[in-house]
């Protein structure tokens, strides 16, 4: 019987995988898809996540291709408001994010979780049970179904969770659904250290460093825009741009990488876990990506759960971790949800008053020394209580 079976490999299932396998358990991961497409929604990854991230040995891998923001500015149709610098904290040794391929982000954390031990391979699951010592899981692959027996199971198995389906756990929308277009592209003239939110009656725009070469532009889909229509081309993004971008620079779109359409939504599960299987990121909530907050309330999931298991198998106990772990990640995801609503509905206003009023509150805060870290602490996540590793 291997001790931690992980249903999915993103960054979160990886995330759990590499914590727990460096802890000296064994562990498989089984993924029902293979990673590292051209294009991947997450970009990126907040100091409280680099924290986790160098606990994984992960960290300088994805490092060494990522692209380093140290700043958040907000523009109010063009015009600046509000520029937060990450590097003001002083409760982290990151004093900034880094903006990276989520399926550059998977790759170094499949090699530090195979370099640790750690057994992936490919296969659905199609069936669990579980008692009070182990869970009995099926899993299909080329045709066959083959059955893994462990003490914990972690479903990270993202939005249309299998596990979470099997385990009967139902998911509530706690904020509205939203369709974004997304693109990585090749872009003169931004500034390579700042995560950019443009914002105008007329519609968003998200610019933040991608990798060391690139940018990623994100903006929503309302029904009755036009954009919804347009073509995905440079074109397009040129004229959102010229629209919605800083007023101070003069940025050209040379090319487009990747780009998709998604929908998305707020929603929160209703509970966490089953008796001796726990959800982890997008299988226990779903966010829109204003703000960025996603992927890495995930990788902070996988780490309260990790250090669950291996103190429990350290101290040789089984007892049961399931309600702590529920009422830390519901207040946890919950005070990130928050974040990400407000940015989502800061970014849709369109009324006069309602914009001028919006603009006056980021201009106090990003003036207001305390006011000014508070509001960085909890774009990075720092707010959030549970597992902080140990500093590098």
């Amino acid at each position: 019987m291997i001790d931690v079976l992980i249903v999915g490999a993103g960054p979160t299932g990886l995330t759990a995988g590499c914590l727990l396998a460096r802890a000296g358990l064994r562990v498989r991961a089984v993924r029902k898809h293979r990673p590292f497409s051209g294009h991947s929604r997450a970009s990126v990854i907040w100091p409280h996540a680099l924290e986790i991230l160098a606990d994984t040995g992960a960290l300088d891998a994805v490092a060494a291709t990522a692209g380093r923001v140290t700043a958040l500015g907000y523009y109010s149709s063009g015009t600046p408001i509000a520029r937060f610098e990450i590097d003001r904290l002083t409760d982290t040794p990151f004093g900034y994010a880094l903006g990276a391929s989520q399926h550059d982000t998977e790759a170094a954390l499949e090699a530090a979780f195979r370099a640790a031990g750690g057994e992936l391979e490919d296969g659905e699951v199609v069936d669990l049970e579980q008692d009070d010592g182990q869970v009995r899981v099926r899993v299909r692959a080329d045709g066959r179904d083959l059955q893994h027996t462990a003490r914990y199971l972690i479903g990270a198995d993202g939005a249309s969770s299998t596990v979470r389906d099997l385990l009967g756990i139902t998911m509530a929308d706690v904020g509205p659904r939203v369709r974004f277009r997304i693109a990585d592209a090749l872009v003169d003239g931004l500034p390579d250290d700042e995560a950019g939110y443009c914002w105008t009656p007329g519609g968003g725009l998200a610019i933040g460093p991608h990798d060391r070469h690139a940018f990623r532009l994100a903006h929503r889909l309302a029904p009755d825009s036009p954009d919804a229509a347009a073509p995905a081309d440079p074109a397009t993004f040129q004229r959102i741009l010229d629209e919605r971008g800083p007023r101070h620079v003069r940025p050209v779109v040379r090319e487009i990488l990747a780009t998709a359409d998604f929908d998305t939504r707020f929603a929160v599960a209703d509970r966490f876990g089953a008796g001796r299987c726990f959800l982890a990121g997008d299988s226990a909530h779903l966010m829109a990506p204003a703000g960025g907050q996603g992927m890495n309330a995930g990788m902070l999931d996988a780490a309260a759960v990790s250090r669950r298991i291996v103190e429990a198998r350290k101290n040789g106990t089984e007892e049961d971790f399931l309600p702590d772990y529920d009422t830390e990640r519901q207040n946890a995801i919950r005070l990130i949800m928050a974040t990400a609503v407000e940015h989502a509905k800061d970014g849709g206003l369109r009324a006069e008053a309602d914009i001028a009023d919006r603009d006056r509150r980021y201009a106090a805060l990003g003036s207001d020394p305390q006011a000014h870290l508070e509001r960085v602490a909890r774009m990075c996540q720092l707010h959030v209580p549970g597992h902080r590793p140990a500093r590098v």
